[in-house]
């Protein structure tokens, strides 16, 4: 049995991929972008951001033999969709947020928005016609053998980080929770001393020319927003002046 052409050891390698390189995008790129800073953006204790992961692989399933546009279009919709599930979800168990798109304009709620959902369209389209097709030829070379190792190997190391992380955020007090906040703060650590390294560089060009660029996108995304909130303005007081 395979899924999208792949068998359950190299898709679950895949997905392990997809949520590395979701959460070094997270941590890094978009929370500099953000917050100016790095940060630990995942939810579990190592580095995975598995709803990268899921989306990547209902995105291939569903999409991956459509034209260009089609699978920009579909696939940030479907972005949507789990990205509001996972955040309702994430919010009932752990009584926190974990992103919020309420500084974008159309979103819904903070939990998605039309601008994360264009974003990942264009990520997902780039993700299936040239970075899928590079990983799953590389994962071909490996022996059946090495792959199912590496494959339990996954698992084994996923539902015990699930299960700590679970046990960190919902009980107050035992050793195993004492041992999940110790490696929180051992992390946090790293993300310090990488942000105080950070600081201590040069103004680059470079450097100058990101921040320019950022800067200029986050006024545009502001004019969008002001934009947005006069429109919702106009269209309560002419609800207002109907009901009077």
């Amino acid at each position: 049995m395979t899924i999208a052409g792949m068998d359950f050891p190299t898709l679950t390698l895949v997905m392990l991929v997809y949520s590395v390189i979701g959460w070094v995008y997270e941590s890094s790129i978009f929370s500099l972008g953000e917050q100016g800073k790095f940060m630990d953006r995942g939810c579990f204790l190592g580095p995975l951001c598995p709803i990268y992961s899921v989306v990547s692989v209902v995105s291939i399933c569903l999409f991956g033999d459509m034209e260009a546009w089609k699978i920009l279009l579909l696939s940030g919709l479907a972005t949507c969709v789990i990205e509001y599930i996972t955040s309702v979800s994430l919010e009932a168990l752990f009584h926190k947020r974990y992103w919020d798109y309420s500084y974008y304009p159309l979103n819904i709620d903070g939990r998605v928005s039309v601008v994360s959902g264009l974003f990942f369209g264009i990520a997902l389209l780039l993700m299936m016609k040239i970075l899928h097709p590079f990983i799953t030829s590389v994962l071909a070379e490996f022996p059946p053998m090495p792959r199912l190792v590496l494959c339990i190997l996954t698992w084994v190391i996923l539902i015990t980080d699930i299960i700590w992380t679970c046990i960190g955020n919902l009980t107050k007090n035992n050793p195993v929770k004492r041992a999940y906040d110790a490696v929180v703060a051992w992390k946090q650590r790293r993300f310090d001393a990488l942000n105080k390294w950070m600081n201590g560089k040069k103004d680059t060009l470079l450097i100058r020319a990101a921040r320019k660029l950022l800067h200029s996108g986050k006024a545009v995304n502001r004019k969008f927003v002001a934009a947005e909130q006069r429109f919702k303005k106009k269209l309560r007081g002419k609800s207002e002046e109907a009901e009077a």
